[in-house]
């Protein structure tokens, strides 16, 4: 039976906040220019194994990310911008909103760098796993309000912690019982709903600039109640790690007949070479025989 999560957004009411503040969200998933650019995605040798084998990526709850503070700053930032606000009872409902526990959002990371030594020592096992080369424009077809067990959309991280406290303004000025953009006589606790769930949306792609130059996205998933889904765990890093099936969610979706993978690069280990023989078997064994292998030129040994 599937775990029922506790929280979902209403995505009628998230799209036109999202075309207000800029955003471009063709079915809630932001795309760079198609064929303009790649993103890269950091594991160790068992996570390939079965990225390949199962031809899936997971999402892993963001609060069991290796960097827990991720979401920590993004509601901190939030929380500042409201604090900073006059008080009300709109905005004390918000906040006791984003107080509360929520079945969380699932998350799987990339970034715009290949071959980038912060992430070799962060999920390349230190240098001896891969980075998997991908076309982003291969999600669009499972990404967005359609996936039938809630919310998945592929989105840039934002690192300016101007551009975070805007957004967040943006979504209690939107929201608010009195704005023009709401409805008439909407009452004060469900604006405060549509308002935190603007917020909780965007919480995952908030995150502390000392991360930039990772110029990082994300494929994140919001579960719906009704998500028939099952939520699963893995053990790592002796920790039960709650997370949902990539290929499992688009199920019922028009998923892609392939993961877009376009490269692998293996990592600075001092089995590099022999990794490149034996990765490129593994993806000839699996369906990717046209995927070119290399292997990182970092002087780094973890």
């Amino acid at each position: 039976m599937a775990t029922q999560p506790t929280y979902r957004f209403d995505d009628k009411a998230l799209t036109p906040f999202l075309t207000i503040i800029g955003s471009y969200h063709q079915d809630m998933i932001l795309q760079p220019s198609r064929g303009t650019l790649d993103l890269f995605h950091y594991t160790d040798l068992a996570g390939l194994q079965g990225i390949l084998l199962y031809q899936d990526l997971w999402l892993t709850n963001s609060r069991y990310s290796n960097d827990s503070e991720e979401m920590v700053h993004g509601i901190n930032a939030a929380n500042k911008v409201l604090n900073a606000n006059p008080a009300s009872p709109y905005l004390d409902i918000v906040k006791q909103l984003l107080a509360q526990p929520e079945g969380g959002v699932y998350v799987c990371c990339f970034c715009e760098k290949n071959n980038l030594l912060s992430q070799w020592r962060s999920y390349g096992a230190n240098g001896t796993g891969v980075s998997l080369q991908f076309d982003p424009n291969g999600f669009s077809s499972i990404a967005g309000p359609d996936c039938p067990s809630g919310l998945l959309r592929l989105w840039k991280v934002f690192y300016e912690a101007t551009r975070q406290e805007d957004i967040v303004q943006k979504a209690i000025d939107f929201f608010a019982p009195a704005s023009p953009y709401q409805q008439p006589g909407c009452p004060v606790d469900l604006c405060a709903r549509q308002a935190a769930d603007a917020i909780r949306f965007f919480i995952p792609t908030f995150k502390n600039p000392d991360f930039s130059e990772e110029k990082e996205w994300r494929l994140i998933f919001t579960p719906s109640l009704s998500a028939i889904v099952p939520l699963r765990f893995r053990v790592s890093r002796n920790i039960l790690v709650p997370y949902y099936s990539m290929k499992e969610l688009c199920t019922n979706s028009p998923a892609p007949a392939s993961l877009p993978i376009k490269g692998l690069c293996i990592g600075p280990s001092s089995n590099k070479q022999l990794n490149v023989e034996s990765a490129r078997l593994l993806l000839l064994q699996n369906g990717f025989g046209a995927v070119p292998v290399t292997a990182s030129d970092t002087p780094y040994r973890g």
